[in-house]
């Protein structure tokens, strides 16, 4: 069920990007990259659970060889495993260049982690350093002579 569902959402993300003009305006390659990773690892995902089986035993033997660095390829794997493998692993080195990345910033919003009294206390940045600040009457004084050659306006003749 949970294939089907994931396939679904996925598809529907892509049916969106492809027929709504102001989405498909703003669709960049890098948007249906990974889209179509996903689809490929639901649809694989699902050809082995119910149509081409793959030995259970032997998948997680390869996969629990490979977590603990002494991989061993055993016989009576799919070729259907391998592809969603390297779909899988496709996604996950892709993962960290792309968009999604962003995804993690939901938990790591200022937002969502500070306290929500800047009305009552101001918060100054501990890491600002002290800034020399020009204020415009001091800018017109500077340049007051440029300013009027230039025909702008100074409030100070």
């Amino acid at each position: 069920m949970s294939g089907i569902i994931l396939l679904g959402a996925v598809s529907y993300l892509l049916f969106r990007r492809f027929y709504i003009p102001q989405v498909r305006y703003i669709s960049l390659t890098s948007d249906y990259f990974p889209l179509f990773l996903i689809i490929g690892i639901a649809l694989s995902g699902i050809l082995m659970r119910y149509f081409i089986k793959v030995d259970i035993v032997s998948a997680k033997e390869l996969i629990m060889g490979l977590l603990t660095f002494s991989p061993r390829i055993p016989e009576g794997i799919g070729v259907i495993f391998y592809i969603h493998l390297f779909l899988v692993c496709a996604l996950f080195a892709y993962f960290p260049f792309s968009k999604l990345v962003h995804m993690a910033g939901v938990f790591l919003s200022p937002t969502r982690n500070l306290a929500n009294n800047s009305r009552m206390k101001r918060h100054v940045n501990p890491w600002n350093y002290p800034v020399k600040v020009h204020t415009y009457e001091e800018y017109e004084d500077d340049f007051r002579g440029k300013m009027k050659t230039a025909e702008i306006p100074v409030e100070k003749e």
